[in-house]
């Protein structure tokens, strides 16, 4: 188990090092020139060329690219428009000259909402996702299931801004049956905290479990087809009891891989969640920069979603490995 531990964790770095080079690539990309956007229109073009010397972009991309690897890891460096020197701690994620402030200190004022949005939606995912899949296996072929299956059809379909807007105007400000969506911190009331993001949790959670209780439904019933199970169920055990001990545990390893994709989409939905509800949350902050062109945000948050999925994937490839041995020698 150990060996496989460290093979995974490896596999993760090397995923993050690519994703990282990918992203940073793409920000020198980008048409938007970093100097002329953290100057602004008032500067003219020996106040730009001497700011982009001050920020390093007049140096070779693959030393830019050393410098930032080394800002994750060991911290750096940076200047300010006015040429003061500014320590920006590792994990180093740039300095946002938009914002006036590291990137990191950015994100980790907005991550605690996301966190939040993405904790209770990955709850709404288990408990819908699974209870769905589950009870249309068991009952495949009749009116239950088919029931079940347009309904997760549909869930699969529909699209999360569509959604949003549609049940906050009818929940929201139609009927006043719930609260308007808002982030407050949990320290400050969890009464608050639960009640402002019960719209955003069951829109973000619908939506993904919509495609996880299809998933699952599909796995659920290949396991219900292996020996071991109809061996169970030619003894006299009950059909949900077989199922409840030896189907679930047989695809529990498949659902925790497809658990951790989710945790992607969990991200992306939450992006688009946030500013469908005006939650201040790091895809909110996302979209905000790239409305600035604030390219180091943009980078910052696309390096923080791509580290979670990574982890989350990797977490999940782990718990599989626990739960079936065969895994560790694959």
């Amino acid at each position: 188990m150990t060996g496989y531990v460290l093979r995974r964790a490896l596999q993760a770095a090397a995923v993050l090092l690519v994703i990282t080079a990918v992203t940073f690539g793409l920000f020198h990309a980008a048409p938007a020139d970093p100097a002329l956007t953290a100057c602004g229109p008032q500067c003219d073009s020996a106040q730009v060329a001497e700011l982009r010397v001050s920020m390093g972009l007049d140096q070779p991309i693959l030393a830019q690219f050393a410098d930032y690897l080394r800002g994750l890891f060991l911290g750096r460096t940076i200047r300010d428009l006015d040429g003061t020197a500014l320590d920006c701690a590792a994990p180093c994620l740039g300095y946002s000259y938009v914002l006036q402030q590291p990137v990191l200190g950015a994100v980790l004022e907005h991550l605690p909402a996301t966190l939040s949005l993405a904790a209770g939606a990955l709850v709404v995912i288990v408990v819908l996702g699974i209870g769905v899949g589950f009870t249309a296996a068991l009952r495949r072929g009749t009116a239950t299931d088919r029931l079940l299956s347009g309904f997760t059809l549909v869930g699969a379909s529909v699209q999360i801004y569509f959604l949003g807007y549609a049940l906050q105007y009818l929940l929201v400000y139609t009927t006043g049956l719930l609260p308007v969506p808002g982030y407050t911190p949990f320290g400050e009331g969890p009464a608050a905290w639960a009640a402002g993001l019960l719209l955003p949790w069951l829109v973000l959670g619908f939506v993904n479990a919509a495609v996880f209780a299809r998933l699952s439904r599909s796995q659920l019933l290949e396991t219900m087809h292996e020996g071991y199970v109809r061996t169970a169920r030619a003894k006299g055990m009950s059909a949900v009891r077989a199922h409840l001990k030896y189907t679930a545990r047989g695809a529990a390893g498949p659902l925790v891989q497809l658990l951790g994709l989710e945790v992607g989409a969990l991200f992306g939905g939450a992006f688009i969640t946030e500013t469908v509800f005006g939650i201040s949350g790091v895809g909110r902050l996302a979209v905000d920069s790239v409305l600035q062109n604030d390219l180091p945000t943009v980078v910052g948050t696309v390096l923080l979603a791509a580290f979670f999925v990574v982890v989350f994937v990797a977490v999940a490839d782990l718990v599989v490995a626990r739960l079936d041995p065969r895994v560790r020698l694959a």
